[in-house]
């Protein structure tokens, strides 16, 4: 299974035991799950180590949560990636591995296959794929799903962030598209400075693009933290379990598509919230 079900699943089963409620009905002893989903983005912000990179909200969520330095993506591109997160199965199991191979044909997944969002229904969760963010956020969610099969019924319960202070328990995802090309971020990294990896040629137009990159993870963390800023302002974040990762490596050669480091090592920073410290088992990756 994927990190992020499992995690999802063990918060659910433990404060279930703990509790003693039934899982069709949330208690209050239940966190909100929020998902931060970057496209096509590595392990490139200033908590890692990238220089020329100015992620101060990212930085600090992992100061607060946990930063996984060894966790990757099943698959190096979105469709069959995205297709097991949210199912956590690889996407060999259920015939999503083909890129958006099964878009317009009908495909279903095989029998007892279910989104975690139907799992989390059962257990009293109110669901979103955020689009509609409040106005202080000044950018819209893409809502982006991509799975790589039809989905019979409507996964998610709401596409707007107004709904989830009066449905807790939530699960949403928010996701952002900075870091996949064509790259439109104001440019702040210089080319003469990144640390452009080892295996690609030292080159000027190597060295802007990947500064452009750059400029993209640093827009990325700025439109987060306003988003972490709203989850403040709502009063949730103190019962809301936040997950920032990326569904595959990052769009350069030997990345994005490629079954390389550069295409499936991904990030991943976990924050527990003060009402819902982590499990007594839970340990970094």
């Amino acid at each position: 299974m994927k990190l992020g079900v499992v995690v999802v699943a063990g918060v659910l089963g433990g404060a279930a035991a703990a509790s003693g409620a039934p899982t069709s009905a949330a208690p209050l002893t239940h966190p909100n799950f929020l998902w931060l989903i970057a496209e096509d983005f590595g392990p490139h912000l200033g908590c890692y180590g990238t220089k020329q990179v100015w992620t101060p909200h990212l930085d600090e969520l992992a100061r607060q949560g946990v930063r996984y330095t060894r966790f990757y993506t099943t698959a190096p591109v979105c469709s069959p990636s995205r297709s097991a997160f949210m199912t956590g199965m690889y996407a060999t199991s259920i015939g999503a591995h083909n890129h958006r191979s099964h878009r317009d044909d009908g495909f279903q997944l095989p029998p007892g296959v279910r989104l975690l969002t139907d799992w989390l229904r059962e257990a009293g969760y109110f669901t979103a794929n955020i689009r509609q963010l409040p106005p202080s956020c000044g950018f819209r969610g893409t809502g982006k799903t991509d799975w790589n099969f039809a989905v019979q019924g409507k996964p998610f319960d709401s596409d707007n962030w107004a709904d989830l202070k009066s449905h807790q328990p939530f699960f949403a995802q928010v996701n952002f598209q900075e870091t996949h090309r064509p790259f439109r971020a104001p440019h702040r990294a210089d080319p003469a400075q990144v640390q452009i990896p080892p295996y690609y040629p030292d080159h000027p137009i190597t060295r802007a693009d990947w500064a452009a990159y750059l400029d993209a993870a640093s827009e990325l963390d700025r439109k987060v933290g306003r988003v972490l800023a709203q989850l403040e302002a709502d009063g949730l974040a103190d019962r809301t379990v936040v997950f920032f990762f990326a569904d595959n490596g990052e769009a350069h050669v030997r990345g994005k598509q490629f079954c390389y480091e550069e295409g499936l090592h991904v990030p991943l920073i976990i924050r527990w919230p003060k009402a819902f410290p982590p499990p007594k088992h839970f340990q970094p990756g």
